[in-house]
């Protein structure tokens, strides 16, 4: 009886290191970009996991993978004001398995090692984001579908949310670069997903959004102009056009007689 007690025991054991093994797996997946490879975070702007009272309790986790959580949030005594998203391409499974991975990571005093974030040149991210410089795997350039600050000829794309503020909303520049590498938005993740962003390229970007948030606003008679110049240049293009196409139309017969006349 004693020994039939145990099988249950031990199977319970090794499906629950099963589902950490993949926890891991999972994690490195969906959570690693942002709160680091150790589950360290970032300093100040994304809270660490290992060693987070909070991971503890599963329905915390699961909530935070299928609802998103945003700040304030107190841990170890920092707080923190950044935005997680919703992720929806965590399933119910993944997510019990993501949990169970945390939990085993926040059951010792173990410390880790912050992973030193690279520097982002604003200048570059600039470029990268007018798409004055392409990005190295081929994705579509920030202002296709987003403004920042109007900054761009016609101020940028509407497609997307105005991301002027975003430095605030996600976590500063570490935040912002982190979120960039592993986007949890599904319309943009599913358009980066064969075209992922280089370290360097999301650093700068990141640069480039948290000076650009702290720039005075520019004023909207500056677009005005420029609305008015592009409207003045398509109407040009436009004469052109009706001036070839007045060049190519047949000639009535009235013309062609005034023409050999005229020889």
């Amino acid at each position: 009886m004693k020994g039939a007690r145990l099988v249950p025991l031990a199977l319970g054991l090794l499906l629950g290191l099963a589902l950490a093994q993949d926890g891991k797996a999972l994690y490195g997946q969906h959570c690693a970009a942002c709160h680091g490879p150790q589950a360290q975070g970032v300093p100040g702007a994304i809270p660490p996991l290992a060693g987070n009272p909070r991971v503890q309790d599963e329905a915390h986790v699961l909530k935070a993978i299928k609802e998103g959580i945003s700040g304030p949030l107190e841990v170890g005594g920092t707080t923190y004001n950044g935005v997680m998203p919703p992720m929806p391409q965590v399933s119910e499974a993944e997510a019990r398995a993501i949990a169970l991975y945390l939990k085993s990571l926040s059951g010792g005093s173990q410390e880790v090692q912050a992973v030193p974030q690279a520097q982002g040149d604003p200048a570059l991210g600039r470029a990268l984001y007018l798409g004055q410089r392409s990005l190295q795997n081929g994705g579509a350039p920030c202002q296709a579908c987003h403004t920042v600050a109007k900054v761009g000829f016609l101020g940028g794309g509407s497609m997307g949310k105005d991301l002027t503020d975003a430095a605030k909303r996600l976590g500063g520049e570490a935040g912002l670069a982190a979120l960039l590498k592993n986007p949890a938005f599904p319309v943009m993740r599913e358009a980066y997903k064969d075209k992922p962003l280089t370290e360097t390229e999301a650093a700068a970007l990141a640069a480039f959004l948290v000076q650009v948030s702290k720039e005075a606003p520019r004023p909207p008679s500056l677009y005005l102009g420029r609305f008015l110049v592009a409207g003045l240049v398509l109407f040009a293009l436009l004469l052109f056009y009706q001036l070839i196409l007045w060049q190519m139309r047949p000639r009535s017969l009235a013309e062609r007689i005034r023409a050999q006349l005229r020889r």
